[in-house]
This record gives structure tokens, sequence and C-alpha cells, in this order.
């Protein structure tokens, strides 16, 4: 049996984090990463509308094209979220060359991380993941730790 990921809550409120990709999936993480960091780029020739909102704010950067080789160095992390498994299969490589831990949505066992259901209640953060097993596991355990905050 595969041991679990091991939970780590880290400072990235300066860290540089590039998600590619621009739908639903894209639109969820980078709305959970911004209680946590600034310098977040979006990488895809469309976006969802909030997602289309939060760059017209400038709350994160868009870079307005398809993801190309190179577009990477810097990140301290990177998000592949795209529908095309082909391009989300390159960005993990091109992330394994560069050393930067990665997280694709399209495949958990190329993931060096799991990206976590979150909970923030004040200065209580708690971050749920089923292992990438159950995405619903991970959201109905979410909700009981959100109501038990809420106690």
């Amino acid at each position: 049996m595969k041991k679990p990921y091991f939970p780590l809550f880290i400072d990235i409120s300066q860290k540089s984090i590039v998600v590619v990709g621009g739908g639903r999936i894209a639109e969820r993480r980078v709305k959970t990463l911004l209680q946590f960091a600034e310098d977040i780029q979006v990488i895809s020739p469309k976006l969802t509308e909030e997602l289309r909102r939060l760059a017209e704010s400038r709350r994160i950067e868009w870079i307005q094209k398809r993801y190309i080789p190179g577009q990477l160095a810097g990140a301290f992390f990177v998000l592949a979220a795209t529908d095309d498994a082909a391009c989300n299969e390159q960005i993990v490589t091109d992330c394994r060359k560069l050393g930067i831990l990665v997280n694709t949505s399209h495949r958990k066992e190329l993931c060096d991380f799991y990206f976590p259901a979150v909970v923030v209640r004040k200065n209580v953060v708690a971050g749920i993941t089923a292992s990438g097993d159950s995405h619903a596991q991970a959201r109905d355990a979410r909700i009981q730790v959100e109501k038990a905050l809420e106690e």
C-alpha cells in the first residue's frame, strides 16, 4: 500500500505560482490560492468569466496563449489544469526538468502534491485530501470541518 502524502503548511505569500488552464478547475484552484498568494500567473488562451474578472482587477496575471515550454521558469509550483492530457503531461515533464513541484488535474500518479480542499476560519487553516482517490469524500470532509469550525 502506498503511503499517504504528508500535509505541509508553508508560506506561499511571496512565491510565484503558475496555473496552466483557464476553465472551471483552474478557477476553483486560483480562488483558493488567492487566500494565500499574490503572485499567480494563469496561462490560457481563454478564461472563465470569474478568472477574467480577476485578471482585469489585476489579482492574477493572465498570459493569453497556449502553454509552450519555457514559461515556467521561476515558478515555485505549477498546476496543470488544461483539458488536454498531452499538454498537462508536457507541463509535468518540464517541471521535473526544472525541479518545480507540479500537480496535474488529469492523472494523480503524476502529481508531486495533491491540491487540498481548504477551510479557512480566522487563523485556522485545514487542508483535506482523500489522497486523490475521491473528490467527493474530500468535499464531504471539508463540509464537516467547516461545520465544526463554525461551532
